[in-house]
């Protein structure tokens, strides 16, 4: 069993490659969502026309919002705020969601907006 010094070194080191698993998973659902949204317009439709699918991705979202409560500090705080409250509107008020995207939005922008957002999280990150 690891005491002292090299079990906390162990233990950091942990800590970030899970934070970095993280990130990546989270960067990668954006920008497969988005890349779905070009890929799939039918199906995409199909999918965020319907209050479950709107409801199974909010609660993903709240899923992935869980981690950053624990790690704290200003980026995980405001991905954590970002993640929830998406994800609470999604859940609980899918319809609303639904009128807001569903008439404005091209899949395009859509796409645009998933893909940026998910390179703002890994420029702040680094």
């Amino acid at each position: 069993m690891l005491t002292g010094p090299r079990s906390s070194k162990i233990s950091l080191t942990l800590a970030n490659m899970f934070k970095t698993i993280y990130l990546s998973t989270v960067v990668l659902v954006l920008i497969l969502s988005g890349i779905w949204h070009i890929a799939a317009p039918q199906l995409t439709e199909r999918w965020i026309s319907r209050a479950n699918g709107i409801r199974l991705f909010g609660a993903l979202l709240l899923e992935l919002s869980i981690p950053c409560v624990w790690w704290g500090g200003w980026y995980y705080w405001v991905l954590f705020t970002g993640l929830t409250i998406s994800g609470v509107l999604r859940l609980c008020f899918p319809q609303s969601s639904l009128r807001t995207v569903l008439p404005n939005y091209p899949n395009w922008v859509q796409t645009c907006l998933l893909v940026e957002g998910a390179a703002l999280m890994w420029v702040l990150h680094s």
